[in-house]
């Protein structure tokens, strides 16, 4: 496992919070808890139609690896250790919800972050 991703999930598992990721496919809904940092985002990212309201949630890829129910149906193209192609069925996507400190919210980008072609962290903007 790379020394970043190691890093990350060290630091959930002491001091994440609980975030919900939930995928509907075919009209049947999926629900993956997983640990995640939470941010507000800050002035110099608080541009255009971003508002206050908008939250930088980073969560480790290895957490959704691990949950079986996790994409819901939508099986990764090759079961791998570890993520490596953006194109993967488990990376949320911005037609997923999410469900940070109570209310649902809609992921309004999501973006994987690679270090020596493995994800190491997977960092998502949401809003509501």
């Amino acid at each position: 496992m790379n020394r970043l991703l190691s890093q990350l999930n060290r630091r959930l598992d002491k001091r994440g919070e609980p975030v919900w990721l939930q995928r509907t496919t075919s009209g049947t809904s999926v629900r993956a808890e997983v640990p995640a940092i939470v941010r507000a985002l800050t002035a110099e990212q608080l541009i255009g139609n971003i508002t206050q309201q908008s939250l930088l949630v980073i969560i480790s890829p290895w957490h959704l690896f691990d949950r079986k129910q996790w994409p819901g149906g939508l099986a990764p193209a090759a079961q791998t250790f570890g993520i490596v192609d953006p194109t993967d069925a488990r990376f949320p996507r911005t037609t997923d919800s999410i469900f940070v400190r109570g209310p649902q919210r809609a992921i309004t980008n999501a973006k994987p972050v690679f270090d020596r072609g493995e994800c190491i962290r997977i960092e998502l903007s949401c809003l509501g």
